[in-house]
């Protein structure tokens, strides 16, 4: 079978394969992931995490995600479940329970991706979730969000500290445009997304991006990503035709083009 996609009014998924499923997303909500079976490999800007039988993450808001969801080793198909929890629905939660005052550590503060603790209070959230697609008697938007406000209470006993990250959206979110944009600038998002995924107007984007770097977004943007390129093909002996995607360039020609216009000789000619 191909890709089975069940969802629930945009908050609950329920993703089922026999076959390997290739998919490549900004998670612009924070989602809560249980893997009922199969796995799924998660590949964020920073690392590679493969997520097996029963394992639960939780996965922070606005960075890309490369998923390829797969069966387990012993064949058995992929099943997932995903709880997506929004901006609007947080901010009702916020008012309702008190939020753990807890230092995030400097390596929570650099996560895209948190494992939570296998725990009976998780597989019990998502197995009843599951029944209402097993049974097609869907739940009220009012049952809903008990359930979303379950699942919160539930990551905040089990890892209070994940406060902080849950509930980022209670600070005007406006992240350092430097950082994401060096962390960012090979994914292949617009100008009008990454000004987007930085809290700005497309307006204040291009203010600030010049202010910052002395150059227009398209510009700083091709030219990192040669230098990139430049680095890869001379400390890793990368061919140049495995390394203009994993740059950002999605047509060859241009990228040659681009390469020797900045360098002045072909990228062929750097790599031998």
């Amino acid at each position: 079978m191909s890709e089975i996609k069940d969802n629930y009014i945009d908050t609950f998924f329920r993703c089922a394969t026999d076959k390997e499923q290739i998919c490549e997303e900004m998670v612009t909500d924070h989602m809560l992931a249980y893997i009922v079976s199969g796995e799924m490999v998660v590949y964020t800007k920073n690392k590679r995490v493969t997520l097996r039988k029963g394992e639960v993450v939780f996965m922070r808001r606005n960075h890309l995600a490369n998923k390829i969801k797969q069966p387990g080793k012993k064949g058995e198909p992929f099943l997932g479940l995903f709880l997506h929890l929004n901006a609007p629905m947080l901010k009702r939660i916020s008012s309702q329970i008190m939020i753990p005052d807890v230092p995030l550590s400097a390596a929570l503060k650099e996560s895209y991706l948190v494992y939570l603790p296998q725990h009976p209070f998780l597989t019990g959230l998502f197995q009843s979730l599951d029944q209402y697609f097993s049974s097609g008697q869907y739940p009220s938007k009012e049952l809903v969000d008990a359930k979303l406000l379950e699942a919160v209470l539930v990551m905040l006993q089990l890892k209070p500290e994940l406060g902080r990250l849950i509930f980022d959206i209670l600070d005007p979110w406006k992240p350092d445009l430097a950082d994401f944009m060096n962390k960012n600038y090979t994914c292949d998002l617009s100008v009008e997304q990454f000004a987007h995924y930085t809290g700005r107007s497309l307006s204040s984007f291009k203010r600030d991006f010049s202010e910052l770097f002395h150059e227009t977004p398209s510009r700083w943007i091709i030219k990192r990503r040669l230098e990139e390129a430049y680095t890869l093909l001379k400390q890793e002996n990368a061919a140049p035709s495995e390394i203009y995607l994993k740059v950002g360039f999605k047509n060859f020609s241009h990228f040659s083009t681009a390469f020797k216009k900045q360098f002045g000789i072909s990228p062929s000619v750097i790599w031998k």
